[in-house]
């Protein structure tokens, strides 16, 4: 194990940084208990000429514990299930998936 994977294994037991979750591949079936981290920042939208602040929901998994993400596949969060929105992306250790998502 590299010190970067044993830092983000350190990062995502952290209870204030990372929570619960259950991740279903293709939002179907019984799911895999994974641990991810939420952010909710704005994100900022451009349409013809204007900008418009748009809210986005943004989670970190690790590629460990959910290999196979894919748009589609969903997220439980404490009764609150999300749907991954787009393509998901990794970092460049290949370590942590970056994924949006939606209420579903």
């Amino acid at each position: 194990m590299s010190i970067f994977a044993a830092a983000i294994d350190a990062l995502f037991a952290d209870p204030h940084m990372a929570q619960d979750a259950l991740w279903c591949s293709g939002g179907a079936g019984g799911g895999v208990a994974i641990r991810v981290m939420r952010r909710a920042a704005d994100d900022t939208a451009s349409f013809n000429g204007g900008r418009f602040v748009v809210d986005t929901v943004l989670f970190d998994l690790r590629v460990s514990e959910a290999p196979e993400l894919a748009p589609g596949d969903t997220l439980e969060i404490a009764g609150e299930v999300f749907e991954i929105a787009g393509e998901p992306v990794r970092d460049r250790e290949r370590l942590i998936w970056q994924a949006e998502a939606r209420a579903a």
